[in-house]
């Protein structure tokens, strides 16, 4: 053996020796290595179970959004995930399993037994229906008795919260979604108008896109006061989304009646086609932004907010991220005019005030009534839902901390209120989903409201005879769902016509 040979050899050994030592520490202090067994017996673990109306094997989601974190500090806790329905089963069957819908009925059932989950995940209906069950803690008194600081916490959470538990605090929650209505300030100054500000009513605000609107036949020319969306939709789907606050269906909650023709439906539906007819909100007009053949790229194509073709939309949080973005390769993009804008809060209704459009509460977390550790489930939410976590979902940018202190925006000089101060939406009535559930074809009556509704904004039907025609064709609907709960119905045939009230 050469001597190059023999010190290269060497070398690997001296290697090899110090990075033996060096493990030899991790070895005592307890890790679980080829050459050595731990020299101390872990904890003993309690287990902490926590309940999800859906899971499968793949916990990844919750595990590194809520649990990752928490087990590593806390050795003597073991973490279980309990799903009230399992995906899985679902998947590999070989039948078509009836699901349950009724997700309270599930949560119950992992809440009972010999081991009861802890803590429940749920959304905004779950929460509301386990606060009227009585079936989750109050965390007031765990929070008076630690002093937790909830002070600095987002109102639209809190208050949130405290809705869906008739007052009461029954659950917290590390983040939320929320939107707010970005202006166009060139479009406003152009137009000597002043800028939209917080709180005002929805008819407050299509009054202020009215006088900033350009009518015009041509797209290149035409401005829209006011948009649900930057991108453009149908008008019938974009008022559905308008007034959600006001959680009005068109039919009663047995699925047996229609209740469409009513002085609250007529102020809407003939608010909303005027706005279509006089081009203050878009309209059918879906060929104006498609990208077409042989059309230079455009990174911002079909947003008509970036494109200054709607003064106000409505945008989520992770929109200033857009924005942001934007504006900072702004020189890249051909002919591109950046957006001088601003965020107020989402305007409302009188009847609901403060309640957003696009704002949601999600993965509220709650103790069970039935747990068997409270205490490990409360140390559990109070620290999912703390500062030091906040800190680091701050990095987030499409989802909000529910502590204000580390709410952040890539966009200087950005007021970020608007977004955490104003009320989410309410749940949908349980009972309204399963209908849709038990019998899928009521979906269309929103179908037949939606070709009437055209029929309005373009001058072929009056409002009035627009509800009465929904009114008679949903009941005919509801009359043959309540025969046969499976049935479904063409469109596309002429019923609509042939079935509903002559127009005027």
């Amino acid at each position: 053996m050469n001597i190059t040979k023999e010190k290269g050899m060497l070398g690997r050994l001296l290697s090899l020796s110090v990075c033996v030592t060096l493990l030899l520490p991790l070895a005592s202090e307890g890790w679980n290595t080829a050459w050595a067994e731990p020299s101390k017996t872990p904890p003993e673990q309690r287990v902490l179970r926590i309940g999800s109306l859906w899971s499968g094997e793949d916990d990844t989601y919750y595990r590194q959004q809520f649990t990752d974190l928490y087990e590593f500090q806390h050795p003597e806790i073991k973490l279980e995930l309990v799903p009230a329905t399992e995906s899985n089963e679902l998947r590999f069957s070989s039948t078509y399993p009836e699901v349950n819908t009724n997700n309270l009925e599930n949560i119950r059932r992992i809440m009972s037994g010999t081991a009861p989950v802890d803590v429940i995940i749920a959304d905004s209906a779950l929460l509301k229906s386990l606060a009227e069950n009585n079936l989750v803690l109050p965390l007031q008194p765990f929070i008076d008795r630690d002093q937790y600081d909830i002070s600095t916490m987002a109102p639209t959470m809190l208050e949130g919260i405290r809705d869906l538990g008739g007052g009461n605090l029954f659950a917290l929650a590390p983040t939320f979604s929320s939107s707010a209505l970005f202006y166009n300030k060139k479009i406003f100054d152009a137009a000597n108008v002043p800028y939209p500000t917080n709180g005002m009513t929805w008819d407050e605000m299509f009054a202020l896109a009215a006088k900033v609107t350009k009518v015009s036949k041509t797209k290149e020319k035409r401005v829209y006061g006011f948009s649900i969306s930057r991108y453009l939709g149908d008008p019938f789907w974009d008022m559905q989304t308008q007034i959600a606050p006001l959680k009005l269906t068109p039919y009663d909650i047995k699925g047996e009646k229609m209740t469409v023709n009513t002085t609250q439906w007529s102020k809407l539906w003939t608010t909303y086609s005027g706005l279509v007819k006089n081009q203050t909100v878009p309209g059918l007009d879906n060929q104006e932004y498609i990208w077409t053949e042989g059309k230079p790229y455009n990174p911002v194509e079909g947003d008509m907010f970036l494109n200054s073709k709607t003064a106000m939309v409505v945008g989520e949080y992770g929109y200033i991220n857009e924005l942001a973005t934007v504006q900072r390769n702004a020189s890249k993009i051909k002919n591109y005019k950046p957006v001088d804008w601003g965020v107020v809060t989402v305007p409302s209704f009188v009847e609901k005030p403060g309640v957003a459009v696009g704002t949601y509460l999600g993965n509220m977390m709650a103790i069970g009534n039935t747990a068997r550790n409270p205490e490990d489930a409360w140390d559990f939410i109070k620290f999912v839902n703390s500062k030091e976590v906040a800190k680091i979902k701050a990095h987030n940018r499409y989802e909000l901390t529910s502590r204000k202190e580390y709410i952040t925006s890539p966009a200087p000089n950005v007021n970020l209120e608007p977004f955490y101060t104003v009320k989410p939406l309410a749940p949908n009535d349980p009972q309204m989903d399963r209908l849709l559930t038990d019998k899928p074809a009521i979906s269309q009556i929103n179908d037949v409201g939606r070709k009437l509704f055209v029929e309005v904004y373009q001058g072929k039907r009056t409002v009035q005879n627009a509800l009465k025609a929904w009114e008679k064709q949903g009941n005919t609907i509801l009359l043959k769902l309540k025969k046969d709960p499976k049935a479904t119905f063409n469109m596309e045939t002429g019923w609509l016509q042939n079935s509903a009230v002559k127009s005027d």
